[in-house]
């Protein structure tokens, strides 16, 4: 049969086009002379039939000699279903039928051979020979070709595809190595509604629940349902047997999932079980699935920070999440890895590394880095970047850099320095007074400010006076002129901080042109205010606070009111610091104003997003939130830094700056929060019905995995079900333990009890094979003898037995993926039901032997080539005539 191939057809639509172009032009000559015209005519034709691209191919049909043997390759396995395991073996009948020499071969888990014509008692043994939940299709291919031998011959595969066991392209290659073609039924949708009319099949593909577990951690466990149609169906979780969740779900065709929230509250082995049950289902084998997860007692995390408030309500808020926690101050914190051993996790807040000794914070890098354990470092006004993280083991653990990402200009700030020079002042140390040293710290202060800043400076004693009232640092002649003033400022008399404060901190608050507004307290001695006392204190700083002004206090010398000033740093949301001695004063006022000036320090409003999903953010937000609805809270502050190229940004802020971020350091985990908890900038977290378990996912996902002992176990489940338990056993040394009697107790999902020996296969290693009758979720636990000790060692683990690939999704590469592999790998050809139904049996083998396409356009531009020059020969004859 020939056959014409235009390859590019599309230049057909230019042939109207040229011929009407044509037409108009040889309408004006009344076509003279009409042969002319009809030979430019058929040259247009031929040049776009060339520009077409045509091939021209035959085929003849060869069919198979009579004489050559068939094997009738017929899929028995679960994936048909009866009627679709019924309809094969009535066409293998018929193809047997119609060709003489053919022998039919039943397969699921192995090949059988079958006797033509079948009987129905011989049918009943065939089939059960034959493990349905398995598809083995490569043995049946390699079968059928060792029953054609080395004779000229072919199989014909009647099967869905859906192979689940060993590597079919491996037998299909020894197929075509012989040269034996395999001819292959391409089963359609319609077969399938054929057989199975209005039925639908639902199956549980996938229950996903953590395998680890901490007591009262809140957790979600995920249920993925597949769906040939749209449906609703009753969807049932249950945990070691007690309902955890039921409801009546509408299915879309494809995959469903559900996700459901628990909270561990027993420790020890927990067993999920989901169940999906739905009308006109066709197969049941496939609608529950198992999962198993193992609950430990709660972590123990400690809390390292200075303010006691927020501390303590940190740690009541991990406690509501399930965990055991304490907390200490800097100073409390021990600076030998055995006084932190006994954490799991440790909490950074808002603590500055001037609190922490060298040791100390060695300590917590060997404590991350060596002992595997999890560290939070939550951020504030005394942390990272203000808190002197730069250049100390702090900074080397972090996932971030203390260096604030490049911004192109710096919004201008206002500094108010509030500075004590009453008689106490004058007192000499090292003979320095620290009136000279609150002096020269606040002219050092003014000199890291820039042109567009204010400053403001106020001394006081039992009075006060504005030494220099808000202005901007112009230029060098203004800070001259300030710094001078400071310079002269003489010793006073008594001491009233609260006067001081009140007619300091409202005029800060009127700088509104600041984006950043910072009060410095600095005093040596106690504050005598007659009857005014500590609510007096509070109703002024909290009004500050309200404007978003901050307060920091400095306490300088033996005599100060350490207490107050500590709580006036607290009340005012900013830091307390304390000089023993003067000289330590500049530095730490140039601190305080450094942090002010710094592009580190961000406030406004800022949108908080997530970077990229991360497991730490797990049922947390919603990818896609309803209209109005924020995806994540916002905040009003947060420390800018740049993250280290291994580091993870889970969530960011303002114009990209990482806000959580995530590393592995050593053997742990560190996580970065460059806000606070709510004390100044994330108080619309705590608003956030999330909050809660926000922390509690944040702290655990830094915590290490619970300590399994010396005797670890591992349970693998292979693709064809066959389960492997690994136990490793080592000494309290770190040596192998060998020739071990290694015992196993499987504990099935009905209940009964099964024990196994595990054979050792390498040093401390011991294992066992193994093939469980049910599906479901078994508890394993192995116990080995312990030299010089009564009590054996033991470990604990679970392992899942899904239903059998077969009532499954199909793998990857089957179906008729791989019957078309099958058909082009041997040289076979497909055919349809349809055929076999139409009374084609016979034609089922019979190939097409095609030819090379031969390419035609150059034959048809050649052609046009050669008719030009009798068109133009033609016109000038015409003309001759006329003249």
């Amino acid at each position: 049969m020939a056959e014409i191939t235009l390859l590019n057809p599309q230049a057909l639509f230019a042939v109207p086009i040229l011929w009407l172009l044509l037409v108009v032009i040889s309408w004006r000559r009344r076509f003279k002379p009409f042969g002319a015209f009809l030979l430019r005519l058929v040259i247009i034709v031929l040049i776009i039939l060339a520009l077409a691209e045509p091939t021209w191919s035959t085929s003849t049909t060869v069919e198979a000699a009579p004489e050559e043997p068939w094997v009738l390759l017929v899929d028995q396995s679960a994936s048909l279903g009866p009627a679709g395991q019924a309809a094969l073996r009535t066409e293998a009948a018929r193809l047997a039928q119609a060709h003489d020499q053919a022998q039919i071969l039943f397969f699921a888990d192995r090949a059988v051979l079958v006797q033509y014509p079948l009987s129905e008692s011989g049918l009943e043994e065939d089939l059960m020979l034959l493990d349905q939940d398995v598809t083995n299709l490569a043995e049946a291919l390699l079968l059928g070709g060792e029953l054609l031998g080395d004779q000229p011959g072919r199989l014909v595969l009647l099967s869905d595809g859906l192979a689940t066991a060993a590597n079919t392209l491996e037998a299909v290659a020894q197929l075509a190595g012989r040269n034996i073609p395999v001819d292959v039924l391409m089963l359609n949708q319609n077969d399938w509604q054929r057989w199975y009319g209005g039925q639908n099949e639902v199956r549980v593909v996938k229950l996903s629940a953590p395998p680890v577990l901490r007591n009262g951690e809140s957790y979600d466990v995920e249920v993925t349902v597949h769906s040939e149609a749209p449906a609703e169906a009753t969807l049932n979780l249950s945990q070691n047997g007690q309902p955890l969740a039921e409801d009546v779900v509408t299915l879309a065709p494809g995959l469903n999932r559900f996700t459901f929230s628990a909270t561990a509250t027993e420790e020890g082995a927990q067993i999920f079980r989901a169940t999906i049950a739905a009308d006109g289902d066709r197969q049941e084998k496939n609608n529950a699935l198992s999962a198993f997860a193992r609950v430990y007692p709660a972590p123990y995390i400690l809390i390292v920070g200075s303010e006691g408030a927020w501390t303590s309500r940190f740690e009541a808020l991990l406690r509501e999440t399930g965990f055991e926690a304490t907390t200490i101050v800097p100073a409390e914190l021990s600076s030998q890895l055995s006084g932190l051993e006994p954490y799991d996790g440790m909490v950074l807040m808002n603590v500055s590394a001037q609190t922490l000794e060298l040791e100390q914070m060695i300590a917590i890098q060997e404590y991350v880095r060596s002992l595997g354990r999890g560290l939070v470092v939550i951020g504030g006004r005394n942390s990272f970047g203000p808190g002197r993280y730069e250049g100390t083991p702090l900074a080397e653990l972090l996932p971030i850099t203390m260096e604030p990402p490049p911004r192109e200009e710096r919004p201008p700030v206002a500094l108010l320095l509030i500075i004590d020079h009453s008689g106490s002042m004058v007192e000499q140390h090292d003979s320095v007074s620290r009136l000279a040293m609150a002096k020269e710290a606040a002219i050092r202060a003014t000199d890291i400010l820039g042109p567009e800043d204010l400053v403001g400076i106020l001394m006081f004693d039992n009075q006060y006076e504005w030494v220099a009232p808000f202005q901007q640092v112009n230029d060098g002649a203004d800070l001259l002129n300030i710094q001078q003033r400071i310079a002269r400022v003489p010793p006073g008399g008594g001491t009233r901080i609260l006067q001081a404060l009140e007619a300091a901190l409202p005029a800060l608050v009127e700088q509104e042109t600041a984006n950043s507004r910072l009060a410095v307290l600095l005093s040596d001695g106690k504050s005598f205010d007659g009857n005014r006392g500590i609510e007096d204190y509070n109703a002024v700083v909290d009004a500050a606070v309200q404007a978003d002004i901050t307060l920091s206090t400095i306490a300088i010398g033996t005599g100060a009111d350490q207490d107050l000033m500590a709580h006036l740093a607290e009340r005012g949301r900013g830091r307390y610091h304390y000089a023993e001695t003067p000289e330590t004063l500049p530095a730490l006022t140039i601190s305080e104003s450094d942090i002010l000036r710094s592009q580190a320090l961000q406030q406004g409003d800022f949108g908080v997003a997530i970077f990229q999903p991360h497991p730490i953010l797990r049922g947390l937000f919603n990818p896609l939130p309803e209209a109005g609805e924020a995806e994540t809270p916002g905040i009003s502050g947060y420390l800018a830094m740049t993250p280290k190229p291994r580091g993870e940004v889970a969530l960011q802020v303002g114009p990209g700056d990482p806000l959580l971020s995530v590393w592995g350091y050593g053997l742990g985990r560190v996580v970065a929060w460059s806000s606070d908890t709510g004390e100044s900038w994330a108080g619309e977290w705590q608003q956030w019905p999330h909050f809660s378990r926000f922390w509690g996912q944040v702290v655990g996902y830094t915590l290490p995995a619970p300590d399994l002992g010396l005797l670890q176990l591992e349970t693998e489940v292979e693709p064809d079900g066959t389960v492997v338990l690994i136990a490793d056993s080592l000494t309290a040394t770190g040596q192998p333990v060998d020739l071990a009697r290694t015992q196993a107790t499987l504990l099935s999902p009905g209940g009964q009890e099964n024990q196994v020996t595990l054979q050792q296969v390498a040093p401390g290693r011991y294992e066992r094979r193994l093939r469980l009758p049910d599906g479901g979720a078994y508890q394993v636990t192995v116990t080995q003898p312990q030299a010089g000790s009564d009590e054996p060692a033991t470990a604990a683990t679970g392992l899942v037995v899904a239903y059998p690939a077969e009532y499954g999704l199909p793998l990857e590469g089957t179906g008729p993926l791989l019957l078309e592999q099958i058909a082009t790998i041997t040289g076979g050809r497909t055919f349809s039901f349809n055929e076999l139904l139409g009374g084609n049996a016979s034609q089922v083998g019979v190939n097409e032997a095609t030819t090379e396409p031969v390419e035609l356009w150059p034959w048809l531009l050649g052609a046009a080539l050669a008719l030009w020059p009798l068109e133009i020969a033609w016109r000038r004859w015409g003309r001759l005539r006329i003249q």
